[in-house]
Formats: structure tokens, sequence, C-alpha cells
């Protein structure tokens, strides 16, 4: 009888990240549209804050621009140098997306582990993680759980946009 168990455990934790997620990257998009918007055209900013979140969640945002639809190819690959310091500047001006995003990549780096075993930890997006993880990790040195994740998640997308 352990088997369905741990199949339902793990869907519970993945459907609990994925949510977590989902609004960390609505309130991350968010967040560094409105910080881009007054500085590059619109659209520009729009697609700089949504690869921005992209790259501070672990995501491949080089896969991101290869699967895009053409035009939305050309404008990542205009901006995609820009992505780096553009997500350094958001972690920078805000300790709560610092903290949201640690827990994010700690939450993702557990499920993939527990989902893909040791092979993860031969992956890009394992380097991906990693490489934030060491430099703002150690700021937030304690573990995340899964309820804890969501309710994080809900009170940054509430700081970012107020009751859900």
């Amino acid at each position: 009888m352990w088997w369905p168990f741990k199949k339902a455990t793990e869907k519970r934790l993945v459907g609990s990240f994925l949510n977590g997620l989902q609004l960390i990257q609505v309130s991350l998009y968010e967040e560094a549209a409105s910080q881009y918007s007054g500085t590059m055209a619109k659209e520009s900013a729009r697609v700089l804050a949504a690869q921005v979140a992209n790259h501070l969640t672990g995501e491949d945002v080089g896969a991101v621009a290869q699967n895009a639809a053409g035009p939305l190819r050309s404008q990542i690959g205009r901006i995609k140098h820009q992505i780096p310091e553009s997500a350094a500047r958001v972690m920078a001006d805000s300790g709560s997306t610092r903290e949201v995003v640690v827990a994010t990549l700690r939450m993702r780096a557990t499920l993939e582990f527990m989902l893909h075993g040791k092979a993860y930890f031969r992956s890009d997006l394992h380097r991906r993680i990693e490489g934030l993880l060491s430099t703002y990790g150690p700021e937030f040195p304690y573990e995340i759980k899964p309820d804890l994740y969501l309710a994080m998640a809900l009170a940054y997308y509430q700081e970012h946009f107020g009751p859900k």
C-alpha cells in the first residue's frame, strides 16, 4: 500500500509548488515590469520582466527564446544580455523578493530530485538553481516546507496586488 500514497503525496507537493510558483512569477513580472517601464519601451519592458521572472525561478531563458514565436524570439534575443544584471537589481531592491526566490529555488530543487533522482544533479537546471542559491541562499539559511512555501507565495502576491 506504500505506492499509492507516494504518488498522492508527490502529486500534492507538485501541485502546491506549481500554485505557489504561479503566484510568484506573476508578482516578479509585475515588480520588474513596473521598474523597467520608466526607462524603456513598454513592450521591451514586458519582455525583459518576463525573462527576469523566468531567470529567477530557474527557467532556461535560452530554451524559452528558442521555443518562442518569431517576433518574441527576436525580442528576447535583443534583451538577453540584460537579464542577469536586471535580475540582480530586482533581487537587490527587496528582501521579500530574495526570500521568495530562494524558497522557490529550494522547493524546485527538492521536487526535481524527488522526481528525477541523482540525474537532476547533472542537469542544467541544477546548475542554474545552484548558481542563484550560492549568491542569495546564505541570507535565508532555513529549509522550506510546502505549506510554508505556499503561504509565503500568497503573502508575496498580496504584497503586490492586495488580498486574493
